[in-house]
């Protein structure tokens, strides 16, 4: 790690020497001009904060041309002076956050005591100075719209060219990226969870009461932004000022107050069951204090916000109905006991297991099976099978969080200033994601975080031209998830050494267990320290900036996924094995059910976690670590008083990831090769790395601003720029589990515990020697194993290289009459290298021929048909004894997870946006986008829902070329903002009794109307012969004539009216045809779109000069349109898989960020503001 060594110490000598701007701040810049129309030389500028009294003087140029960079955000005046002319001064001016304000004086003959006076809203509301595309959330806008969450981080959505994402992350996308793509400043510092991004905000959450503003830079930022290709989220906290401020405040919803039923819990059902209403309250609770320590020196802010959910769902677990646990029982009218294993006379059953015949005894449950099933509480209702029922019981949470912020703001003199700010949240819920499976939170999943974060920022102004930035940052998570009844879920069997016991997949049963995702619990560090520094020049026409920024970032912590082992109880839906015979009607759910009795295992998996010097551990813990480097230069050039061009080079360097003792590994050969395959150590002292580093990351910036007519009022913005995203924790964190450090012990025994072929539950469970080799692919042959195992071990191409996006816009802005803003741009993006996974060992197309020639074959040795030669039996095909040879080149890898920077995607939108500035009250803002995105990938890890991560076909990456997962086509936002022109100090009714009733009302809303989320629609055939199911085949019209859409029928959860027009293409003998991939393409349908309002209505009362209370009243969804989810959304995609029970229905409504239902929901607030 010798190059790391040497980049840091590199990085840190040009912070020293130059001792990104810091991104909470703003600038003013401008032309300084006689009646005439002659440029000014030598006038003084002087701006000054009116809350704090900072100032700061600038000098025009030859040009006339002035800059004033690095100003914190807030209310200024500024002045322009010059002897034998009139003082000029601007009043009331509001800088905000990344903001490029321009400030143009004309300047009269006449004494200086004489002044121009020039009101704010005089000052033209067009950007001429940037090319950036931005959109601004003002503080007035983050305290009175509504937020039913109160996290201000929902409001980026008011801006074009960003929408909500139907991923479990329920992050943004902006211009089609990814949700990850996003970048989150916080108070110009990073504020990004670097391990597992995506999720709307960062480290530190947000609340409105500690939020000045934001801004949301969507295309083309300046050179001094980078790290990821989507958004920048620059937010503000505030900061105090000369006067003292604050408030008290409380915001409640309950069920009761005005909340409307979810569309999928009505109060009675079909059934005729009468169903509670979920109940839920929400409380959020806290205050903030604001001012001066030092009056014009030193100031302060505090916040403290607290929060009390509580939220119960109805939960439903599959269970076994009462009979079915003794053994004798009816199932589907006809008599079945299987405590005579067998035909219904008690003649044990003889199976051809895979050539080797197997006698069933008559014999009891098993005994361990017998205490599994005890487990199980008798259902709510039967299913009318008389084998399974429906248990409803009540899912609670009970979320405890508070979320700190304070800062300190000191000005040694105006010429030197320091920030500090220091943030800390805490979250525990013993439930929050409902996945408890019985009574009594079994098996549920807890969560607790404690996230921290400080900020620190030095300016120094060495001259009015030369202004120095430097931000230090650091930041912290601790999040632990563990498994709740622990106790009730192992107490079958007696957990190992290190605690783990066993999960029991029991299909069709609920399966008892804690989750691979969990398993035996969970818990990461993960830290972020940043050095940013940056160097404004003003020279002449010309305003410069040169900057670097160096990240360390640190995660420590366990996955644990299948630390504890995991038994597949069940043959007949796995291999169609027929487990009972004699029945009228054979069915693979009591085949299944019956092997659960008595405790037959088709599948026995154990991951056992090891170090490099093969001791085994506990858990797989890793402690990884990444540096990142960036290095930026960028000229705004003021070309003429009306043109700007904006000239900038970025780079950057992110280091590849590693784990600090080496106890990583990736296989650096092609794991599709018939090569013997090694797995290599990688890290500090292996002398090899995880991939390459990609040293390609140059980012130029270009950008062009000009003002045609030169009166302030039109900007014609062009701009083009190169951005890379940096590779996050999560994705190769996965790769922890790579051999010789985690030994997945993943077998088909077929055993049980009656002895016949293994030792069954209560048998032998021996893992091998830990392998740093991946075994030598097994030559074709005719002798099947009994047992078979494969890896899937998560890797990384050697060549991988950080994901990038070209950008780019063109667009106008033009200031209306009526205080109206109006902005028109083509947006467009194109990405090449991004992230996605494929099949790492994909069947290679030429044994799979050979093996369809020789199963064609109706007299071949082995029984196989040409339909045998599909799935899992393509990769160890051989081993089970279903196929002579395996389709793969080697057996030893089952769909390693290859990751690859491949991806390519294409972007297009038109946007626009419309602002009404406050107006006799009124301030309203719009925004629109048309766009289609194409791409050929998903994200690999959280795929939208009703998607899937894994190609197809991942031999033919092109066939996955289709509509992108966010492409929405159609997404208006309009807010607005109303004060009621009624009530003293107003135009009506304004004295008096009426007077102060009237007085202080408020009106504002958000509405949003989207076209819905693109969908996948799958087959459950192999067609390609690729080891998976392809995308199906549609042969007809899906919508039959005059079916209705959910949205159009106003509640309707039928999609797809007529799903029989997606019948696979058949043989003569009604066989499926291998003939390619199915005709329908990626992404090809779309769910369903919405429309929906959310309102405010708040009454103020003057309680005395300094302080007032309000009354608010908040409503969303306040007209309970249903916001229904796409088809196979929530239920393991079965809603968008031919043939499923449930293809085409839509089985949910979209859940707010906290879990709630999307339905009507009312909240009250109250407020003392002082």
């Amino acid at each position: 790690m010798r190059t790391s060594h040497s980049l840091t110490v590199a990085a840190l000598a040009i912070f020293v020497f130059l001792l990104p701007s810091w991104a909470q701040t703003a600038s003013i810049a401008g032309t300084v001009t006689d009646s005439s129309g002659a440029v000014v030389q030598g006038a003084e500028i002087t701006v000054r904060n009116i809350d704090t009294n900072l100032s700061r003087t600038s000098t025009s140029s030859g040009t006339g041309a002035y800059s004033i960079t690095e100003l914190p955000v807030g209310n200024y005046e500024v002045t322009v002076k010059k002897s034998s002319f009139k003082t000029f001064r601007v009043q009331s001016l509001q800088l905000t956050v990344a903001q490029a304000a321009t400030v143009n004086a004309t300047l009269d003959p006449g004494a200086a005591a004489e002044e121009i006076q020039v009101r704010a809203d005089q000052v033209p509301a067009v950007d001429l100075e940037t090319a950036q595309i931005s959109n601004l959330v003002d503080q007035r806008k983050i305290e009175d719209l509504p937020l039913i969450t109160r996290n201000p981080y929902e409001l980026v959505l008011l801006s074009p060219g960003t929408s909500q994402t139907n991923t479990s992350l329920g992050g943004i996308t902006v211009n089609g990226s990814r949700e990850r793509n996003n970048n989150f400043l916080l108070d110009g510092v990073d504020n990004n969870d670097t391990s597992v991004p995506g999720i709307l905000g960062g480290v530190l959450n947000a609340d409105p009461d500690s939020t000045s503003e934001f801004r949301v830079i969507t295309n083309n930022f300046n050179a001094e932004f980078g790290r990821n290709t989507g958004a920048i989220i620059d937010v503000v906290t505030k900061s105090g000022t000369n006067s003292f401020h604050g408030d008290v405040y409380e915001y409640g919803r309950w069920n009761s107050f005005g909340g409307a039923r979810d569309w999928f819990n009505p109060r009675v059902d079909s059934g005729g069951q009468v169903h509670k209403m979920d109940p839920y309250v929400r409380n959020q609770f806290g205050y903030s204090f604001g001012g001066p320590i030092i009056k014009n020196k030193t100031f302060f802010f505090f916040n403290e916000e607290f929060q009390r959910f509580r939220t119960t769902l109805t939960n439903s677990s599959i269970v076994p109905t009462a009979a079915f646990k003794t053994g004798i029982f009816n199932y589907k009218g006809a008599p079945v006991d299987i405590t005579q294993t067998g035909a219904n006379n008690g003649t044990p059953t003889i199976l051809e297991q895979f050539g080797v015949p197997v006698v069933l005894p008559p014999a009891p449950a098993d005994p361990t099976m017998q205490k599994v099933f005890a487990l199980y509480p008798n259902p709510t209702f039967d299913n009318g099978d008389g084998l399974t029922g429906t248990l409803k019981f009540p899912s609670g949470s009970q979320q405890n969080s508070y979320n700190t912020v304070a800062k300190i703001d000191h000005h040694f003199t105006d010429r030197q200033t320091i920030s500090l700010r220091y943030g800390y949240d805490h979250f525990f819920d013993p439930n929050p994601f409902h996945l408890d499976i019985l009574p009594g939170n079994v098996a549920g999943v807890n969560e607790k975080s404690i996230n921290q974060a400080v900020a620190g920022n030095l300016t120094s102004t060495f001259t009015n031209s030369l202004i120095n930035s430097f931000t230090f940052g650091w930041n912290h998570i601790y999040a632990n998830f563990g498994c709740t009844g622990l106790g009730v879920v192992d107490s079958p069997i007696t957990p190992d050494r290190f605690g783990n016991g066993w999960d029991f997949n029991t299909d069709p049963f609920t399966s008892i267990g804690c989750t691979a995702l969990v398993s035996d619990g969970q818990w990461r560090k993960t830290g972020t320290t940043s050095y940013t520094d940056t160097l404004s020049w003003v020279h002449g026409s010309h305003t410069l900036k040169f900057g670097s920024d160096f990240r360390n970032i640190s995660e420590q912590g366990p996955n644990s996924f299948f630390s504890r082992r995991q038994v597949g109880l069940a043959t007949a839906l796995n291999f169609g094995l027929s487990f009972v015979q004699g029945v009228p009607t054979e069915d693979l759910q009591l085949d299944d059910a019956a092997a659960a009795y008595y405790g037959f295992v088709w599948n026995d998996f154990n991951a056992e976690f090891f170090n490099k010097a093969a001791v085994r551990q506990g858990t797989d813990n890793k402690h990884f670590r990444q540096h990142e480097y960036d290095w930026f230069g960028q000229d705004a050039w003021k070309v003429r008083h009306n043109l700007t061009l904006t000239l900038g080079l970025r780079y950057q360097l992110d280091g590849v990831p590693y784990e600090e003792g080496a106890n990583f590994s990736n296989l650096l050969e092609n794991p599709a090769s018939l090569a013997p395959l090694t797995m290599s150590i990688v890290g500090p002292g292996a002398g090899k790395q995880l991939y390459n580093n990609d040293y390609s990351n140059i980012e130029p910036r270009v950008g062009l601003s000009w003002d045609p007519w030169g009166n302030g009022k039109t900007a014609v913005r062009a701009g083009y720029g190169i951005f890379h995203d940096r590779v996050f924790g999560n994705l190769f964190g996965n790769a922890r589990g790579n051999p010789p450090f985690e030994q997945d012990y993943n077998t088909f025994p077929l055993d049980t515990i009656n002895g016949f072929y293994g030792g069954g539950i209560n048998g032998p469970f021996v893992l091998p020697a830990v392998p740093n080799t991946v075994p030598t692919p097994i030559i074709p042959n005719f002798n099947p194993v009994t047992n078979v195992g494969a890896l899937a071990p998560v890797l990384f191409d050697t060549h991988f290289r950080n994901s990038a996006s070209n950008n780019w816009n063109f667009g106008i802005q033009r200031e209306l009459p009526g205080n109206n803003v109006i902005d028109l741009a083509y947006v467009g993006s194109e990405g090449h290298h991004i992230y996605r996974e494929v099949d790492g060992n994909p069947p290679d197309p030429a044994l799979v021929n050979q093996l369809v020639s020789f199963c064609s074959d109706p007299s071949n040795a082995f029984g196989c048909t040409p339909a045998t030669v599909t799935k899992t039996n393509l990769y160890i095909g051989a081993e089970l004894g279903a196929l002579p040879f395996d389709a793969v080149k080697s057996n030893a890898l089952l769909q390693p997870f290859y990751n690859r920077s491949v991806g390519n995607s294409i972007y297009n939108s038109l946007q626009a946006k419309v602002t009404h500035r406050v107006s006799h009250g009124l301030q309203v803002q719009g925004s629109y986008t048309f766009a289609h995105g194409i791409d050929d990938s998903n994200d690999p890890l959280v795929p939208a829902a009703g998607n899937r991560g894994f190609p197809r076909n991942s031999r033919k990456l092109s066939e996955e070329r289709g509509n992108s997962d966010n492409d929405i086509r159609h997404v208006g936002v309009i807010n607005y903002l109303w004060e009621v022109p009624l009530g003293n100090g107003k135009s009506y009714l304004n004295s008096g009794v009426l007077g102060r009733i009237f007085e202080s009302w408020q009106f504002s809303g958000i509405t949003t109307a989207q076209t819905g989320h693109p969908f996948d629609v799958f087959s459950t055939t192999d067609m390609e012969r690729t080891g998976l199911s392809g995308r199906a085949d549609l042969m007809g019209n899906p919508f039959a004539p005059g079916s209705n859409t959910p949205v159009s029928a106003g509640g309707n959860k039928v999609w797809f009216s007529n799903p029989d027009a997606f019948s696979a293409r058949r043989d003569a003998n009604g066989g499926p045809l291998f003939v390619g991939p199915g005709s329908v393409g990626r992404n090809h349908f779309y769910g369903p779109g919405f429309v929906n309002f959310d309102l405010v209505f708040a009454k103020g009362v003057k309680l005395t000069e300094r302080f007032n209370a309000q009354l608010r009243v908040e409503g969303y969804n306040i007209f309970n349109h249903p916001h229904f989810t796409n088809p196979g959304a929530d239920s393991g995609n079965l809603g968008n898989r031919v043939g499923s029970s449930i293809f085409g229905l839509i089985t949910s409504t979209a859940a707010r960020p906290d879990a709630t239902t999307s339905a009507r929901q009312m909240q009250v607030a109250l407020r003392l503001n002082f």
